[in-house]
């Protein structure tokens, strides 16, 4: 991951909603074309005789890859059938009569039905679960604890307390400002003797300037003006009790209550309560994740700490947006389910509209102006040292788990720990140092059920302190078939304090099923039996940013690396997934099908393609020890997944899509054609996942702004090892790499929109908009890899310099690694490193700064577009005089750029020289040449970005 919507990275992570909405893949074609070619070649008519049901578990969830034997009727021998991701099956084609159907399903008992058939039957099939060996034990006492607190219960059961006319009171809050012209403010009731929110219905108007340049071009992006304004007729603010005196002014007279004011507080609780299982935009996939906002207990925090950092929140009924929210806090972020160092945003919540996403997020204006503002503010309340966590995996494949958290406050006071957790695991009990019981809040999955936790007493700083968390539930584990198991919630699992904004060590103990086999990011301490259940202890060496684990019927192959003596272990699947069953043709787990796609797995060779996939894994290592520095595991796991066009890298484990391990030939008969892109994909994967050790692990990113140096630079390595390691024949997969990423970043969609054109790569996730749904993989993966690859050009010694062209270029990225191994990596602080490194050449402002590079490369839009003609004649002394015209096109009067020039002699490229050109104009280069070139070509390798 890292999180990532297209095919790999590192990234946010993000729940399962999320990541259905950002994460579809890089190759969202994949998934239509594979339907496409299923119904086309399994689809076929019903005729009346027909059985059909779905599985289902006693919670009423769809039950996959259930096995379904059907016998009876005129049937010689039993048809053999699995559930689907529905839960659903068909058995078409038969002869009416007498049936029997069991269904089974590990975990689960088995169930027998019996059908009489005349026609069509629809079963419903309700499967109950097997009794397990493990259990979770929660006692009355334990979960009394649960959304029991007594103040918590009081902010839940907030009613409306004293109303006052309001009549033209203007509300300053950073960059908005509220008109609250005529109506009435009702406060929310007392809690504790603190005020916490209040009420306006009537008539009002909001208005956002943004400060910065950059925000105000997005407003126009997102709101069509250079300033947000809205005019509304309810707003609800909710805000720490220091923020209450900002309304003093607006009290007038006393009034009645309007039924009005109760009406609003009800559709904001039905809104900010809610949750939706499938996001149907990018602000539900963001706000309503495993961190969604439980704004009472955020609220809690204030009341049991006096001094807890301010907050101000106020959601607007509008017109005509019916949900904008202006968010105001100084210490966890506006956003912080993205990683947001700002503290003050407006959301537009619009569902599926087109005007969905986040409007505004930017620092406080006071740090704007004091140019204090930066990406490596430590917005943290607590700081994670340690996990230890023992977890059993049932053989319904529930989850139960025990984690025990070392943490240590960072703010004074602090009593209310917020971690995100998977909705769907359960808490049971959370308690303290001594073993008490702590009170915890964690509603209903389907409402704001984020999980909290509430310390007796605010802990002391600069200590240690430890807090107990045991939980259980699904979705984590869900069986694929064939022995192999998908892997959700990889970054909420367990209570996850700070996600990806810090590193820890982890202590991790897993028992599973003996017949599978789990590999665990750490090393292996351990591994012995227990009751029945395979037991291994993981310890990671150094502190990591975040745990995970694989999980299936694996085997095992080591794979030395006598050169850099990194243990390298491969683990493959030996059957298909369901999902690929029927393309197996008689391998094992495969279904038999005469087509050409039905057999196209049918000669997988899961060992061999797995050691095809560790040497690449072992080169694209070596390649980064040299160019990157030493990596920071000595282990390195690489696992093969079920899914098929997704993988992720967690530290020292690597999650390869079951695709990787598919060849060529066996693509061609799996889709009918040569898929190029995929095909790309294929060559991709595994080095840019590999290349994560480095980015994204060994080191971190500040804030959603700087994940670029993560995904973008996993790229920029992935293309290093079609360069570098695939032999002499580079030239080709290499130049159609730097193509595929040049049209990924601008190609226009069906909108007329291109990723380029969303906005600058600085602006990551918020580059997601209805219009613009691609934008983020192809500027943050694309544009990305093209920035380091276009400074690795401008680092790269003139042609006829001895020792290594790229040595300026890894003395760099050595730095950089070195540099950020303790502290995660900004955009500034990157660029802080390229700047001691950078050639004469590069210095254009002569201040010892790159500010013009990423001022077009990382905070601009513009990309150029180059024509080039030259020709060559006889020059003295037997030489050559190559006279090139370079001309450089819809910029604007200060872009600069160095182009690369090459000659081929006959014996290949070979680059000559770089030519500085700025502006819309066009530049005359002479060389002189030792040889006549067969042929001069500019940007000939495709490594800086043009259109």
């Amino acid at each position: 991951m890292y999180p990532r919507d297209r095919h790999r990275g590192i990234s946010k992570p993000a729940s399962p909603p999320t990541r259905a909405f950002w994460r579809r893949g890089r190759f969202p074609f994949l998934y239509p074309s594979m339907l496409v070619l299923l119904c086309l070649v399994f689809a076929r008519p019903l005729r009346a005789d027909t059985i059909s049901g779905t599985v289902k578990d006693p919670s009423g969830a769809v039950v996959a890859g259930a096995r379904i034997e059907l016998t009876g009727g005129n049937l010689s021998q039993p048809l053999l059938l699995t559930s689907d991701e529905s839960g659903k099956f068909v058995a078409a084609n038969l002869s009416a009569g007498k049936y029997s159907l069991r269904v089974a399903k590990e975990g689960f008992d088995d169930l027998v039905t019996t059908v009489e058939l005349h026609g069509t039957a629809d079963l419903p099939l309700n499967l109950s679960i097997t009794a397990q060996q493990t259990s979770v034990t929660v006692n009355e006492k334990s979960s009394a604890f649960a959304n029991s607190d007594a103040v918590y219960r009081l902010l839940r059961n907030i009613g409306l307390g004293d109303t006052f006319r309001c009549e033209n009171f203007t509300l300053a809050v950073d960059v908005g400002t509220f008109e609250l012209k005529s109506g009435t403010l009702t406060l929310l009731g007392q809690v504790n003797k603190f005020q916490t929110g209040a009420v306006f219905v009537g008539q009002g108007h909001f208005t956002l300037k943004p400060v910065a340049t950059l925000d105000t071009n997005e407003m126009i992006r997102r709101a069509g003006s250079p300033t947000a304004e809205e005019d509304f007729t309810e707003v609800v603010f909710r805000f720490t009790p220091d923020q209450f005196p900002q309304f003093a002014a607006t009290f007038g007279t006393r009034a009645e209550t309007p039924a009005e004011a109760a009406t609003a507080f009800q559709h904001w609780k039905d809104k900010v309560r809610h949750r939706h299982e499938v996001p149907e935009g990018l602000t539900q996939a963001l706000l309503e994740s495993e961190t969604i906002d439980n704004v009472d207990g955020d609220v809690l925090a204030a009341i049991y700490n006096p001094k807890h950092p301010p907050f101000f929140n106020a959601y607007m009924h509008g017109t005509p947006h019916k949900d904008l929210r202006f968010f105001l806090r100084t210490r966890v972020g506006a956003v912080p389910q993205i990683d947001s160092p700002e503290e003050v945003a407006l959301v537009n919540c619009n569902g599926g509209g087109m005007d969905d996403g986040i409007w505004y997020l930017q620092h406080l204006k006071s740090e704007l102006q004091a140019h204090t503002a930066s990406s490596q503010e430590d917005k943290r309340l607590f700081a994670t040292r340690r996990y230890n966590i023992e977890t059993v995996i049932g053989k319904n494949d529930h989850l139960f788990s025990r984690a025990t958290i070392t943490y240590e406050p960072l703010v004074p006071g602090e009593r209310v720990l917020k971690f995100g957790l998977l909705p769907t695991l359960r808490v049971t009990r959370v308690s303290g140092e001594k073993g008490q019981d702590l009170h915890f809040i964690q509603e209903n999955k389907k409402e704001d059920g984020s999980f909290y936790a509430v310390l007796d007493e605010a802990p002391a700083m600069g200590q240690a302190h430890t807090i107990t968390v045991e939980y259980g539930g699904d979705k984590v584990v869900t069986n694929a078939g064939g022995g192999s198991y998908y892997i959700g919630a990889r970054v909420s699992w367990y209570p996850n304090l700070n996600g990806f904004g810090e590193k820890a060590l982890y202590d991790l103990t897993f028992k599973v099923p003996p017949s599978n086999v789990l590999i665990s990011v750490g090393k292996l301490e351990g591994q012995h039996t227990e009751a029945g259940f395979a037991v291994t202890h993981w310890v990671t060496p150094v502190p990591i940013a975040v745990a995970g684990f694989n999980y299936g019927q694996y085997k095992k192959i080591d794979f030395p690396d006598t050169i850099t003596h990194y243990e390298i272990s491969g683990y493959y699947l030996q059957d298909l997934p369901d999902s690929l069953r029927r393309f197996g043709g008689g391998m094992s787990g495969g279904t038999t099908s005469g087509s050409l796609s039905g057999q196209a797995l049918s000669s997988m060779a899961p060992a061999s393609m797995t050691k095809y996939a560790l040497d690449q894994a072992r080169a694209q290592m070596q390649l980064c020890t040299f160019y990157f520095g030493k990596g920071p595991y000595e282990n390195v796991y690489i696992t093969e997944q079920p899914n098929f066009s997704f993988g992720q890298s967690w530290p020292n484990l690597v999650y390869l899509p079951i695709s990787a391990y598919i060849d060529s030939t066996q693509r061609w008969m799996l889709f009918g054609h040569i898929d190029s892109k995929f095909t790309g994909f294929v060559q991709e994967v595994t080095p840019h996942e590999v290349a994560h050790q480095w980015f994204g692990h060994s080191v971190g990113w500040a804030s959603y702004h700087d994940q670029w140096l993560s995904e973008g630079f996993a790229e920029f390595a992935a293309a290093l090892f079609l360069q570098q390691a695939v032999g002499p024949k580079w030239q080709k997969d290499y130049v159609e790499f730097w193509e595929r990423q040049r049209t990924r970043i601008l190609d226009k969609n069906s909108f007329g929109v291109s990723p380029n054109d969303a906005g600058p790569l600085w602006l990551g996730l918020r580059l997601i908009s209805p219009r613009s749904g691609q934008a983020y993989q192809g500027v943050t993966y694309s544009k990305g890899a093209y920035v380091l690859s276009m400074l690795r050009s401008l680092m790269r010694a003139e042609y006829g310099t001895a020792g290594d062209p790229d040595q300026a270029f890894i003395d760099m990225m050595h730095d950089f690694m070195e540099r950020h191994r303790d502290i995660p990596a900004s955009t500034e602080s990157f660029k802080a490193v390229a700047e001691k490194h950078m050639t004469k050449k590069m210095d254009l402002q002569q201040n010892g700064r790159l500010d013009w590079f990423f001022r077009e490369w990382v905070w601009g839009t513009q990309v150029p577009r180059y024509n080039f003609k030259y020709d060559v004649q006889p020059a003295e002394g037997g030489k050559f005089k190559v006279r090139a015209e370079i001309t450089q096109s819809e910029v604007d009067e200060n872009f600069a750029m160095f182009v690369p020039i090459y000659a081929d002699f006959g014996d290949g490229m070979v680059r000559l020289s770089q030519a500085a050109i700025a502006g819309n104009s066009t530049r005359t280069v002479n060389l002189i040449l030792d040889r006549r070139p067969k042929k001069v070509a500019l940007n000939i390798y495709k490594e800086i970005l043009e259109r």
